[in-house]
């Protein structure tokens, strides 16, 4: 009597299939011998996930168009709410504002007196 293998699968996975050039097989096997991975589908599995931790830790910094007098008062606001040093390309970053607006606006606050530069 013949009985199917029943082949089992870590639970929540999924097969992915994807196909390489013979160059790109080649290349992945050398590598894969280098690193000691045990098959291709390890060192797929393993540079997949290196390359997701990547993009995880990446900051994506989302600029939105905004006016200067826009900006002044993002700025103000933000000042006011987070008291302390900041970088002005930093509150740029966190508020999405263009660099240029975003000197142009400090500028402004520092001339109004609203804002100081820190001596170092």
């Amino acid at each position: 009597m013949v009985v199917p293998v029943r082949r089992h699968r870590a639970p929540d996975t999924a097969a992915i299939p994807t196909r390489f050039s013979d160059r790109e097989v080649e290349r992945m096997d050398r590598a894969r011998g280098l690193v000691g991975l045990a098959s291709r589908s390890a060192f797929i599995r393993q540079a997949v996930l290196e390359k997701l931790d990547a993009v995880e830790r990446m900051r994506v910094v989302e600029v939105r168009d905004v006016s200067e007098k826009e900006a002044l008062k993002l700025l103000d606001r933000y000042l006011t709410k987070h008291p302390g040093v900041h970088y002005v390309g930093d509150m740029a970053d966190e508020l999405g504002i263009e660099l240029r607006v975003a000197f142009a606006a400090a500028e402004t606050l520092l001339q109004r007196g609203l804002a100081r530069v820190r001596e170092e």
